[in-house]
């Protein structure tokens, strides 16, 4: 079985190249959705945190995310400490689900991982091919900016926040371009998936 990661910047399209392959038939194991299931009401890792940053974060039993935020974002220690609780859990529950995967005969599966390359993902053979999807920085600015109603300080904090794309596009064993219509997009992701499967 083939394990391909998939990145991206910010607001560079990602999502709607990962729905591509999706329907397509590629199975799809989402970072973003196990990292929600991790901590979960009733999960060791939820009662973790909520010794580790104190009972405000929690709201009747849910992870209360914007007020997890507020505490991590403001505070690299904290942020640290996070990570060092749910990435484990996260990449445990990814390779549970690989297996599931195996066990399927599926050919090849896509893990959608916002920050592959800010997790040291690319370090651990984890995966057998990463595709990044890129975008123009203007680009990706503008659509940060109406997607997330944020301003362009704002924005432009969270674009630095990752990895610069340019740096990602280097690592990268295939590129998807963004910055045409969902035609061209579309174009590229079925071009690229007959080259993984071949």
């Amino acid at each position: 079985m083939k394990v391909i990661g998939l990145t991206g910047g910010i607001a560079s399209g990602k999502s709607s190249v990962s729905a591509l392959f999706k329907q397509n038939g590629l199975p799809i194991v989402d970072a973003d959705r196990v990292a929600r299931e991790v901590v979960e009401p009733g999960t060791t890792t939820l009662e973790k945190i909520k010794l580790a940053f104190g009972p405000n974060i929690i709201d009747n039993g849910v992870l209360n995310r914007a007020a997890l935020g507020k505490v991590v974002f403001s505070d690299r220690a904290a942020l640290d400490q996070l990570n060092e609780i749910i990435q484990p859990v996260i990449a445990s529950a990814i390779e549970d689900k690989l297996a599931f995967w195996r066990l399927q005969k599926a050919p090849v599966v896509i893990v959608d991982v916002p920050l592959l390359f800010e997790r040291g993902y690319d370090q651990k053979d984890f995966f057998d091919k990463i595709v990044v999807v890129t975008i123009d920085p203007k680009q990706q600015l503008q659509r940060l900016m109406e997607r997330d109603h944020l301003d362009e300080m704002q924005a432009r904090q969270r674009m630095a926040s990752q990895l610069d794309l340019d740096q990602k596009v280097q690592k990268a064993d295939y590129v998807i371009n963004n910055n045409g219509d969902s035609e061209h997009l579309q174009e590229q992701v079925l071009a690229l998936i007959k080259q993984i499967k071949e």
